[in-house]
């Protein structure tokens, strides 16, 4: 089995795939993603047999996040697919490992996926990072909700328009991390993506005509109000939107949204078996645990301190590592282990978690995901660690 970068004469093949595993030629979708954006802005690796047939593949979306406050490269894998007639075979190991040597050989230390069965990729050290709040509920329960502090007019959109949202998005990355960091090209293929799919918006302006909130959405045949996206500057907004969104009765029955993760639009509801769940969502993985603590920037006012882990990979051998941590006046020092009893050992995905500000230590502790031979080694990767909210809102 060949693995390499597909090429333009490889098209025809990638395109018979998707369409087996996912849309089909005639969806809008297929035709938008292969005529604008496939091999033109990103990369599709594929695994070949010796005839040059296509068995599988996956798709290397670019995308930057901003991870505790630094901007990271962390290509979007879409489009993991395998021929039925090559399942069983184990090809995904492969083409995971390749993908893994080309990002690595790049300079890059992140890849996000979005699973359908989680279960296909946690034996390959990736892990939940991102979660979110998903409710699905009678349309009526947002009657509730107050009117919240603040004037707001909401307008809708079905013309969309990066200005109008840009800026409330962009303000949320004081309040999440690993927040996909939206480019002028992201929001184009964002917007255009929605539009192929019918989606309108919703704008809240505050008193002085100013964006605070927006949100994406549609109703489906089906009757359901169904946000894509909701994102606000204040509560005031935020109750504003859903209140739009409570008014559609005569067209709407159900409301889903998959909010961030600390959503606490809940507490206004009076039934609370319609509080929602917060579910795992996007998962991630680290590529090179070396160099992403060699370019770690220590959180402010973090004390001097020192512990070792060791950390396991069964994919990528370098990320095979025991390491001593050591913060001297504000810098992180990455050095060899000189113990062989580390004081928190973890899989390359638990260590993704942490990095990524997923889960602190004590909490991973706990799941027994990190295991510790010392509680002031778990307090010493809470301080230099913390958690954080996560959110990302990306489908491809």
């Amino acid at each position: 089995m060949e693995f390499r970068i597909a090429g333009e004469q490889d098209l025809p093949q990638i395109m018979d795939l998707w369409d087996y595993c996912f849309e089909k030629k005639g969806d809008p979708f297929f035709q938008w993603y292969f005529r604008e954006y496939c091999l033109q802005h990103n990369v599709v690796l594929g695994g070949f047999d010796g005839a040059g047939r296509l068995c599988n593949m996956l798709h290397l979306n670019p995308y930057q996040i901003l991870l505790r406050g630094r901007e990271e490269t962390a290509p979007y894998i879409v489009g993991v697919a395998t021929d039925p007639a090559a399942r069983g075979h184990h090809l995904t190991r492969g083409l995971l490992a390749s993908a893994f040597a080309l990002l690595r050989g790049r300079g890059i230390d992140y890849v996000l996926l979005m699973p359908i069965y989680a279960g296909i990729y946690q034996p390959y050290g990736f892990a939940f990072c991102y979660e979110k709040h998903g409710y699905d509920m009678p349309l009526g329960e947002l009657s509730s909700l107050p009117e919240g502090k603040g004037r707001f007019v909401i307008r809708r959109y079905d013309r969309l328009d990066k200005e109008l949202f840009a800026n409330v998005y962009a303000a949320c990355s004081a309040k999440y991390n690993g927040l996909a960091i939206r480019t002028d090209f992201q929001w184009d293929k964002l917007l255009a993506t929605h539009t192929l799919e019918n989606v309108q918006a919703a704008v809240a302006f505050d008193g002085e005509g100013r964006p605070d909130g927006y949100m994406f959405y549609k109703v489906t045949d089906d009757r359901m109000f169904f946000v894509q996206e909701l994102l606000a500057g204040t509560a005031g907004a935020r109750l504003a939107l859903l209140r739009f969104a409570g008014a559609h009765r005569s067209a709407a029955e159900r409301f889903r949204w998959l909010a961030p993760a600390d959503d606490a639009t809940h507490l206004y509801l009076p039934d609370a078996s319609h509080a929602g769940t917060v579910r795992p969502a996007m998962m991630a993985r680290c590529l090179d645990v070396v160099h992403v603590l060699q370019e770690y920037e220590v959180p402010e006012n973090c004390p001097d301190l020192a512990c070792t882990i060791a950390v396991e990979d069964g994919l990528v051998e370098g990320n095979n590592v025991a390491l001593t941590l050591v913060v001297d006046g504000g810098a992180l020092h990455v050095l060899p282990a000189d113990t062989s009893v580390p004081g928190a050992a973890m899989d390359i995905g638990t260590f993704t978690q942490l990095l990524s500000g997923a889960y602190g230590a004590a909490r991973l502790e706990d799941a027994g995901l990190l295991e510790a031979t010392d509680p002031r080694v778990v307090r010493a990767l809470d301080t230099l660690f913390p958690p954080c909210v996560n959110y990302i809102n990306e489908d491809y």
